[in-house]
């Protein structure tokens, strides 16, 4: 990633390109992050002095093949799946219902490819748990997304971003702008790196039951339903929609990551593994091994009914040790 700062009457934000992409540079006291302005992506977050972002120690996996193209979602950080989370078609009939008007939905919907528009951004040098706040406000409004989905309902979405030498926080809030009942899914698609993938758990889940999208029930012919016993390892590849979202405690080699959600009753845990991974884009075939995704969503069995302007929030907050 190669940022290209241009000057902001702001000095904790500056305007940047990364690659063809206009980006939000934050510089905060023990903190930097960047978020592109498409699909309000946050790409990098770093609690490292230097801020050469190329050699600081990036929280969040960002692929070496990354692309950083208009119109393409980019691999790694934290894309926002929204209005619809996977496969339209592997949506319950509720969203799919919502969304039929739109003739061909992309899979993880549409905000992934928009630019959003800054509504406001500050620092806050009050706050007793860190030296130093800062807090974008990004938003899409409908009429301003593609016209391929002007027919979609009229949502729109404010992506709440807050960075801290202790961690980051993302809320998302959709705002249902039309005049009837909208059923949407979504999530954060929190891509997270290690050093070895098979030396990599997650605590939390113990009990928990899950679908595995990589397994098919032989009566429903759907995703089989298991239960998670301790905790979540990595011997190959992994694709499931845990039925509720805790205090999620990740190990790698090297870090402990804490993530806690609200609104949320659904945790998407992936990782491709060597099976899958010479099917994704902008993905090296070995890096498999070095990233996991941890997904905050309102997905599968735990999609959202908003009535006629009423709103949803979803909240991610992320540290590390």
């Amino acid at each position: 990633m190669h940022t290209q700062p241009t000057p902001s009457a702001n000095n904790n934000l500056q305007y940047n390109k990364v690659g063809s992409l206009d980006a939000f540079t934050i510089n905060g006291d023990g903190f930097h992050a960047v978020v592109l302005k498409q699909g309000a992506q946050l790409i990098h977050f770093s609690t490292d002095a230097d801020t050469d972002l190329d050699k600081a120690d990036n929280w969040l996996w960002l692929s070496e093949l990354a692309e950083y193209e208009s119109g393409e979602s980019v691999r790694g950080g934290v894309p926002i799946c929204w209005p619809v989370f996977g496969q339209f078609n592997a949506n319950p009939q509720s969203v799919k219902d919502s969304f039929s008007t739109v003739s061909a939905m992309p899979q993880h919907g549409y905000a992934r490819t928009q630019p959003f528009e800054l509504e406001r951004f500050s620092v806050d040098n009050t706050n007793q748990e860190a030296t130093q706040t800062a807090t974008l406000v990004l938003r899409l409004d409908h009429n301003n997304i593609d016209p391929t989905f002007n027919s979609a309902p009229n949502l729109g979405l404010t992506a709440i971003f807050t960075f801290s030498e202790k961690g980051f926080g993302i809320e998302l809030i959709t705002h249902n702008n039309s005049e009837s009942t909208v059923t949407f899914s979504q999530a954060l698609h929190t891509y997270l790196p290690t050093a070895d993938i098979s030396k990599t758990y997650i605590k939390g889940f113990d009990g928990t039951t899950y679908s595995d999208a990589l397994t098919t029930d032989p009566v429903t012919g759907g995703w089989q339903t298991k239960t998670q016993h301790g905790d979540i390892e990595f011997k190959g590849s992994v694709d499931r929609v845990y039925h509720s979202a805790p205090q999620i405690a990740l190990t790698t080699p090297k870090y402990r990551y804490q993530l806690s959600a609200t609104s949320s009753d659904s945790t998407v845990i992936w990782s491709p593994g060597q099976q899958f991974a010479p099917t994704i884009s902008q993905f090296a075939a070995d890096a498999y091994q070095r990233m996991l995704c941890i997904e905050t969503a309102n997905a599968h069995l735990d999609v959202v009914t908003l009535e006629a302007g009423d709103s949803h929030s979803l909240t991610l907050k992320m540290s590390r040790d």
